[in-house]
């Protein structure tokens, strides 16, 4: 893989301000000229139209996105990669996080399109960029050589790749192993990285279980809806809790009674679609737990997905005791921290309900947030408690 520039990007003056102010994805509609024989993935210089050098990146091509910008200064990209990396991994050792973590949040460790989350020693690469993917082997050896991992895994299958043409695909990069045993405070999980969501686990509700876990007591009742493998169930259940655990995947439901077993609790595990079963469950709670997918994945989806939000979160409070708690929480990045209070807000109205908003909830710290791409802070949580 060719590791120099080959041509220069050259930007309209809004581009070159936006990346002179940290802006790290250059689209299309500022780029006034390509120069050279540039394939899509290959390095380039980036300028703007008076001929300064404004940095490096990789000319993507794909969608709307024509440059993740690398760097602001034209040094060796093979070495500056290697750099970033590191600098990630010492970051996340000093946060002092159990044998799981994101080891690279794309913009927010200055590595656009690069996502790195390792699961006790399996790492899983995943990608939404094609200047990485092009690269994919040097960073495998690189993770590699940094980390030392029994296996690496690529898991390139997200929706945002299938929206820009990129092809989907699950790989063992090196080793053979794809599952593990996480800890997560008092809990265990079985992460399977070619089965599962994402990368094979949602690591950055990783407090917020925790902080469920404090939260219910033995002798509770807990609902837990959209759980996946048994997130926040198992910790209220490692805290003496009733639990009843919510998710239409049948993949998801026998993950998550074998993490039970893992842990030694029991709980009851439904698979079904959470308005079904919502529809046709009356019981009380003194914890929700409303934990969806993204439900407006795409800008042009987030009016439909306000509807749903405001249905379930309403529908889940009529669920909750006279003075229980409820954990709500969007991983939409479309929808704003705000629109998404509103949300919740809305839902308490319709179902005669009145909140209080005990705290906001953001993402585990290994999810940092770089304020000149607010999508890093995607996920947005509230812990209410409902009258």
């Amino acid at each position: 893989m060719i590791w120099s520039p080959v041509g220069e990007a050259v930007l309209a003056e809004e581009g070159a301000s936006r990346l002179r102010k940290g802006q790290r994805n250059i689209y299309v509609k500022w780029l006034v000229s390509l120069r050279g024989p540039v394939e899509k993935g290959d390095l380039v210089v980036i300028k703007d139209e008076k001929g300064d050098t404004l940095g490096l990146g990789f000319f993507e091509g794909i969608g709307a996105m024509a440059v993740r910008v690398l760097s602001t200064e034209l040094e060796d990209p093979f070495s500056l990669l290697y750099r970033r990396l590191e600098e990630a991994l010492r970051l996340r050792e000093k946060l002092k996080l159990d044998n799981f973590f994101r080891w690279v949040h794309s913009e927010a460790d200055a590595l656009p399109g690069l996502i790195i989350d390792v699961y006790d020693d399996v790492v899983v690469i995943s990608s939404t960029s094609i200047g990485m993917d092009k690269r994919v082997e040097e960073i495998s050896a690189m993770v590699g050589d940094l980390f030392r991992p029994s296996s690496i895994v690529l898991k390139n299958d997200s929706r945002p790749r299938r929206e820009v043409g990129l092809p989907s695909e699950r790989r063992v990069l090196s080793g053979g192993k794809t599952r593990a045993v996480v800890r997560e405070g008092g809990a265990l999980f079985h992460v399977d990285t070619i089965k599962g969501q994402k990368t094979g686990f949602f690591i950055d509700q990783r407090l917020n279980r925790i902080e469920v876990g404090y939260l219910a007591g033995p002798g509770d009742r807990v609902l837990d809806l959209y759980s996946y493998t048994g997130g926040f169930a198992i910790h209220a259940a490692l805290s003496g809790a009733e639990v009843v655990a919510v998710d239409e995947s049948e993949y998801a439901v026998t993950e998550m009674r074998s993490n039970a077993r893992l842990n030694s609790i029991e709980l009851v595990a439904v698979q079904s679609r959470v308005k079904e079963f919502l529809e046709g469950d009356s019981s009380v709670y003194d914890l929700v737990i409303v934990d969806p997918p993204a439900l407006a994945p795409s800008r042009d989806m987030v009016s439909r997905a306000r509807k749903t939000y405001t249905a379930v979160n309403a529908t889940a409070m009529e669920r909750v005791v006279s003075g229980g708690l409820m954990f709500t929480s969007s991983c939409s990045q479309f929808i704003t921290k705000e629109e998404f209070k509103k949300i919740v807000i809305r839902a308490a109205t319709l179902s005669n309900r009145e909140i209080m908003i005990l705290g906001e909830r953001g993402a585990s710290p290994d999810h940092p947030i770089d304020p000149m791409h607010p999508w890093t802070g995607y996920l947005k949580g509230l812990l209410l408690r409902v009258e």
